[in-house]
């Protein structure tokens, strides 16, 4: 994990540093491959300034990490009580020592990972005619993300948006079993109010939609029935979730 935090700050940094990105493309390059012989302790330096992070304390645990790592290299089994070979408690407490450090460094890739997936958007957006793997590796982060349960929203084309990890879309099936029903069905009036009371700032313009309906639609998640309602004279309209199929 430690080194999988490494290879993404080697990626990521060239795009962000002054040095290299606001420079010509020859500066890029000569910096890329710099960035390439730096440890991780450096590495980490260079993002906490090429950032501009203003928060203390994710500043502080990514300087934190590095000690760890250090630790794990250099010094892992020679602390009292991490001997290794020892006693059989000494292997458990070992394996508590590893697997806290574990759940700490595995927030931080996945951190990372989101800057480095940031700047893969950007390359795909500007630069993908000409190399078709950015395309590949696109696909290949997404994947990764969308499977940590990360919201991937993509307001330019919301089709390409991961509904299925989208807030909006969890307050959708909520709104299901928290209102009353119309047969099988839910009215997507009382879901909005429901949506509201739940999370106010969660709407549909959040996701590059106007509305919910349009939520809805977009999705694909949902079964939908449209009809007039004279009285009022608007649409009224009812929903459901799609029963998964299996593939």
């Amino acid at each position: 994990m430690f080194q999988q935090i490494e290879k993404c700050l080697k990626v990521l940094i060239p795009f962000i540093h002054s040095d290299a990105s606001t420079r010509d493309a020859d500066s890029f390059w000569e910096y890329r491959e710099k960035a390439k012989s730096k440890t991780l302790g450096n590495l980490i330096n260079t993002f906490i300034k090429s950032a501009n992070c203003n928060n203390d304390y994710f500043v502080e645990k990514l300087r934190e990490m590095v000690v760890e790592r250090n630790n794990l290299v250099h010094h892992f089994g020679g602390s009292e009580g991490l001997n290794i070979l020892s006693t059989e408690e000494g292997c458990r407490t070992c394996i508590n020592y590893l697997e806290s450090q574990y759940q700490e460094t595995v927030y931080f890739y996945k951190s990372i990972k989101l800057f480095v997936f940031s700047v893969v958007i950007f390359l795909r957006e500007n630069y993908a005619e000409s190399n078709p793997k950015t395309e590949l590796l696109y696909q290949q982060l997404k994947a990764e993300i969308i499977s940590s349960g990360v919201e991937y929203i993509n307001l330019n084309n919301p089709s390409e948006t991961a509904w299925e990890n989208t807030k909006i879309v969890k307050l959708l099936r909520l709104a299901e079993t928290n209102t009353d029903k119309i047969a099988d069905m839910t009215s997507l009036a009382r879901a909005e109010k429901f949506i509201k009371s739940q999370d106010p700032e969660c709407t549909p313009k959040k996701y590059g939609i106007n509305t919910l309906k349009g939520v809805l639609k977009a999705s694909g998640l949902f079964e939908i029935t449209e009809s007039q309602d004279s009285q009022k004279n608007r649409a009224f309209i009812l929903y459901k979730s799609k029963v998964p199929t299996n593939k």
